[in-house]
């Protein structure tokens, strides 16, 4: 019982859960160097997974402590977050709150793709399948007014990361609004939703219900209500009780993962 309470205390402030943190880095890290034929090539994934992870994980760390003013959701978040780096797996990435989800949602996948077809196209007309000449064609459009200073930064990133790591990842997004669904004429706002970029299938809402807000027979009645509206918008709709989650932070995260994991795939693309 003491080894959970202070695993909650670790979860749960910035202070102490970064020496834990680093420790599941680490970890994480050496247990794909193991994986390696070659650990030397500097190469190999295992160089790469260090530098992808130690840069990526630290920022879903900053997000979740920037924005997630209940302990319940900082200890559930990042206990999740400690679960992705103890099974290597990169896919994850922790997105501020968004005022209007869907609309985000909806703008990000359209501009990659809207960033995929010029480059597409590029190759085709040019024949530079290696897109040597890229930058330089697109210098062109920016001095012809067309595109703007900065925007060959943005096609290689697109290119690049979003395309290769980011594109088909689990999103989970804090606080997301969606002010289009109103209950009792109160738009809704959902905890966290966890959504993939490349598969429009993967819509999970996830709810953390402390006992405080969640208690009466008015917001019993809200919540299911809630439920109903989202779930006939195609969203699926899990809840975690706030007891459990703070009895067991470890638990109910392992939960979560094995659901997106096993009934959400992401690794079965549209």
């Amino acid at each position: 019982m003491n080894d959970i309470a202070d695993l909650r205390k670790r979860l749960e402030s910035r202070e102490l859960f970064q020496p834990l943190f680093n420790d599941f880095i680490r970890r994480s890290i050496d247990e794909q160097k193991k994986q390696e034929n070659d650990p030397e090539n500097p190469y190999n994934f295992s160089s790469f997974y260090e530098r992808y992870i130690d840069n990526y994980a630290r920022v879903n760390t900053d997000i979740v402590f920037e924005h997630c003013e209940s302990p319940i959701e900082r200890i559930f978040i990042n206990s999740l977050t400690l679960l992705f780096l103890k099974n290597r797996n990169t896919e994850l990435q922790v997105i501020p709150p968004l005022e209007n989800v869907e609309d985000a949602i909806s703008n990000f996948r359209n501009n990659h793709q809207d960033i995929l077809r010029v480059i597409e196209r590029y190759k085709k007309d040019t024949g530079d399948a290696e897109m040597i000449n890229f930058e330089q064609f697109i210098q062109g459009k920016i001095d012809s007014g067309r595109y703007k200073k900065g925007d060959y930064e943005i096609f290689e990133y697109h290119k690049l990361v979003v395309d290769n790591f980011i594109w088909n990842s689990y999103h989970l997004s804090l606080q997301a609004g969606f002010p289009n669904y109103k209950i009792d004429g109160k738009s809704i706002r959902a905890d966290i939703l966890i959504w993939c970029p490349g598969n429009e299938k993967i819509k999970l809402i996830v709810e953390c219900d402390g006992y405080q807000y969640h208690s009466s027979k008015e917001s019993f009645e809200r919540d299911r209500k809630r439920d109903r509206l989202l779930k006939s918008k195609g969203y699926d709709v899990v809840r975690f009780s706030g007891s459990e989650i703070y009895r067991d932070p470890v638990k109910v995260s392992s939960d979560l993962y094995d659901l997106i994991e096993v009934i959400y795939n992401c690794n079965e693309k549209l």
